[in-house]
């Protein structure tokens, strides 16, 4: 290995730099396992990709590879397995952050994830055998309004996503 960087180092200083925000203690443990989430996905897709040995490639070098379009690829990824919106958005978040935390440190001049975009809530991440419209559609004939439909129907998607 040339100059690898020691992940249980950068959650480490990563965590000191959530600590110096504030963040609470369910924000702190979300956000490391985020990280450690996208650190393997990205570790994974580059060994998929063959652009170069991680092996030989050093921190920086690892960080540079990292940019919008790979951060949105990333979010497509988290998508199409049908992760809960909000775990989606959290997991952006904490990438906003981290990055943020690496332009700090002198790593990186940009953010790459910044300019990636939460998903808006989605019927169609578990729709895809048409009970939620079936549910819909029996809603509806009960003559109740919109604003209650749209409440059962996220009572359900949020029980069916965990």
């Amino acid at each position: 290995m040339k100059k690898w960087y020691n992940f249980y180092n950068l959650e480490a200083s990563f965590e000191k730099f959530l600590l110096a925000e504030n963040v609470s203690p369910i924000t702190l443990k979300n956000y490391l396992s985020d990280l450690r989430h996208f650190l393997g996905w990205a570790i994974l897709k580059l060994k998929a990709q063959n652009k170069k040995n991680l092996e030989t490639l050093d921190f920086l070098e690892f960080l540079n590879q990292i940019d919008n379009s790979f951060v949105e690829e990333y979010k497509k990824y988290l998508v199409i397995n049908y992760i809960p919106s909000k775990t989606i958005n959290r997991r952006l978040s904490t990438l906003r952050k981290f990055f943020s935390f690496c332009i700090s440190q002198g790593w990186l001049k940009e953010n790459p994830a910044k300019k990636i975009s939460n998903i808006k809530y989605q019927i169609s991440n578990i729709d895809n055998t048409g009970i939620l419209t079936k549910f819909q559609q029996d809603l509806e004939k009960e003559n109740l309004d919109q604003k209650t439909i749209k409440s059962y129907l996220e009572v359900v998607r949020e029980f069916l996503s965990l």
